[in-house]
């Protein structure tokens, strides 16, 4: 299981993370003249991040499912562009943001690619293992990019007026969504849908919405800089939070679930579980 053990001294260094990240976005948000500061660089800026991010942990899992390097690359690209894609759909923005601009599919197989030959030397030589700090922050960091990237893309939709809650939604969509088909691919239960781990969709979910409520505040001078940065900050934040202390939704009993099972005679479990294959 990931992320299962942690000491005292792993936890502080989160937080002290986690705050430097604070700390970040108040001095980018010192210019109020936006000369270093531009909304244009911060949108671009995060959308590389959370390519590269996510092409990395898309190739690292399909490299450890034993995959080869047309399946790491073909992992690692839906892992970054994939829930951007399904965002787009729902949208109706057409043609998909990658089929007329190479430069996010090229960087997504550059990753995928160095991350299959690099990792074994990686591994070796720092330390880098799938359940390590490393992976645990270049996820992170493309979770919260993504995240307030894909609620921007809802609310500055010309010629429709997206409400905030789908804005939120459509972040959670470019977060989460390329991992949870990468989980499928990998034959793993989709990390989003399973309280096992810590919560990972929910900081996503909430960072957008404090992204959509800044752009939206009414104020007079745009504040999408100041959302972008400070919903990024809100995932990074409740993540490592969540993380530090075990914090989970809740999951259905399963020992309801067990009993359930239990007093099903053999012709209606398999009749239900049937039903529950033709259904899905």
């Amino acid at each position: 299981m990931v992320f299962t053990i942690f000491t005292k001294k792993r936890k502080i260094q989160r937080s002290r993370l986690a705050l430097a990240a604070a700390v970040v976005c108040v001095v980018l948000l010192s210019d109020r003249d936006r000369q270093a500061v531009t909304i244009d660089r911060t949108f671009m800026m995060a959308n590389y991040i959370g390519d590269a991010s996510f092409a990395f942990t898309g190739s690292l899992a399909a490299g450890l499912q034993g995959m080869d390097l047309l399946g790491c690359n073909l992992v690692g690209f839906i892992t970054a562009l994939g829930g951007g894609t399904i965002r787009d759909v729902i949208l109706g923005r057409m043609p998909i943001f990658w089929t007329t601009n190479y430069d996010e599919a090229l960087l997504c197989m550059f990753i995928s690619t160095a991350t299959f030959f690099g990792l074994p030397y990686l591994a070796t030589r720092f330390g880098i293992t799938a359940e390590g700090e490393f992976v645990f922050w270049t996820d992170t960091v493309g979770l919260a990019a993504f995240a307030v990237l894909g609620a921007r893309v809802a609310a500055c939709l010309p010629d429709h007026h997206v409400h905030a809650g789908a804005c939120a939604l459509c972040g959670l969509s470019t977060a989460c969504f390329g991992g949870l088909v990468r989980d499928i691919l990998c034959q793993k239960p989709p990390r989003i849908l399973y309280a096992e781990h810590e919560m990972y969709a929910t900081p996503a979910l909430l960072g957008a919405l404090v992204c959509v409520g800044l752009m939206r505040s009414g104020a007079e001078t745009p504040l999408d800089v100041e959302g972008m940065l400070l919903g990024a900050w809100v995932v990074i934040a409740l993540r490592v939070l969540a993380l530090n202390h075990g914090v989970r939704l809740p999951a259905f009993p399963s020992e309801v679930a067990a009993k359930t099972v239990q007093c099903l005679g053999d012709s209606d479990l398999d009749s239900a579980q049937g039903l529950l294959r033709s259904s899905s």
